[in-house]
């Protein structure tokens, strides 16, 4: 199926009006200079081969990138749905600082440029990347700029550009045309921009036209507005997918660099009707080890047993915090009946889990400073699990 272009919807000259010149590259550089952006779109897939389109409900943020990031034109966190016959499927995705996720299908992906470059840059190339070869992320104004960019310098994008116009009864900017590939048409668009704003309000494009692989592609703004937190980090990603990241997580890279930063706040109820809570930052009474757990797993009750008996052999008195990730407290109290001396038992730890970021395996154990800073880590099991233990809780007792 393909789809009538919005240009030819009813698009009339307004040579007539006043106002500042617009030029492709002033379009451009204002979508580079949209900094905090919000807006949601609708997004319609039509194929050949279905009578009705595929439909995405798209939410779109964008901040500006980190001094020095050339990595993507914008920080950014995209959030999306699509009605199934099985219900409705959601996902989302975001990129900051050199740091990529994306969540679909249960399964969430982490990138990190600080361990590894080659997804955000294949052979040299950011536009190739992970963070920009992302789904949806080219309806962002920033990727839209740079769209623009790339259709000035190459050839191959024949277009033109109406800098005062009519679309659907509203002053418009619009760029029409399409891209020719060794001889054939490979893809025609139109983008419509809001002509006081210069931000999009709709693109049409289709991809292979009259080829047994056309797809035709709609989408529609629904206005922007500015957010009064426009902060796009871990911290809010995880505030507003928390489930994703307790439930889906693998990726240790959180984790891995918490040791000498403060422990992430705690905050958990007890299996007696109590709460335990700590602020990060606040200092504990005594060296601490915090021991992440899931009943279920077969190993818990052995870890409990070598954790104690190895403090009990260390130099340095700590104390142990259990942080279980279970729900029900008759799953713990099989586990472990009462705590020993020293010893806090949580249940429904799954926020403190998060934010320290451990992922589906278990035990984790952070072992903390009396001041309340991380020492060291140990991410799942070992045979020399012992060993460890008294050392890393020895080092943790003389910072």
């Amino acid at each position: 199926m393909r789809l009538k272009l919005i240009i030819a919807a009813g698009l009339m000259s307004l040579a007539h009006c006043a106002g500042a010149a617009v030029t492709m590259q002033s379009l451009a550089e204002h979508l580079h200079d949209a900094g905090c952006y919000n807006s949601s779109c609708t997004y319609r897939v039509y194929l050949p081969t279905h009578s009705e389109p595929v439909e995405y409900t798209v939410n779109l943020h964008s901040a500006d990138t980190a001094p020095g990031d050339t990595l993507a034109p914008c920080n950014y966190m995209i959030e999306w749905s699509l009605p199934t016959a099985s219900g409705v499927a959601e996902g989302f995705s975001a990129y900051f600082s050199g740091t990529h996720f994306r969540f679909r299908d249960k399964r969430l992906q982490e990138y990190h440029s600080e361990w590894d470059m080659t997804p955000f840059a294949p052979r040299g190339f950011a536009s190739g990347g992970v963070q920009y070869q992302n789904q949806f992320a080219d309806l962002l104004p920033q990727f839209l700029g740079d769209k623009l960019d790339a259709m000035i310098a190459d050839e191959a994008w024949q277009y033109k550009f109406h800098p005062d116009t009519v679309v659907a009864g509203q002053p418009a900017v619009v760029v029409d045309g399409c891209q020719r590939t060794m001889g054939y048409t490979s893809i025609i668009f139109s983008m419509v921009f809001d002509r006081e704003t210069l931000l999009p309000r709709a693109i049409e494009y289709q991809n292979n036209p009259d080829q047994i692989s056309e797809q035709s592609v709609s989408v529609s703004y629904s206005g922007t507005n500015t957010p009064a937190n426009c902060r796009i980090d871990l911290d809010t990603l995880m505030s507003l997918h928390s489930g994703a990241f307790e439930k889906y997580r693998e990726n240790s890279f959180s984790l891995e660099t918490l040791p000498g930063r403060p422990l992430p706040e705690i905050s958990a109820p007890t299996p007696t009707g109590e709460r335990y809570f700590r602020r990060s930052g606040d200092p504990f009474a005594a060296p601490t080890v915090v021991v992440f757990l899931d009943a279920d797993v077969a190993s818990t009750s052995k870890v409990i047993g070598e954790v104690r008996s190895a403090l009990q052999r260390a130099p340095v008195a700590t104390e142990i915090v259990w942080a279980f990730i279970n729900k029900r407290a008759d799953d713990i109290d099989e586990i472990i009946a009462r705590p020993e001396p020293g010893e806090f038992v949580l249940m429904s730890a799954t926020g403190a889990a998060r934010d320290c970021g451990v992922g589906a395996i278990t035990p984790v154990l952070v072992f903390c400073s009396k001041d309340g800073t991380v020492s060291d880590i140990i991410n799942g099991y070992n045979n020399d699990l012992p060993a460890l233990v008294i050392q890393k809780a020895t080092l943790a007792g003389m910072k």
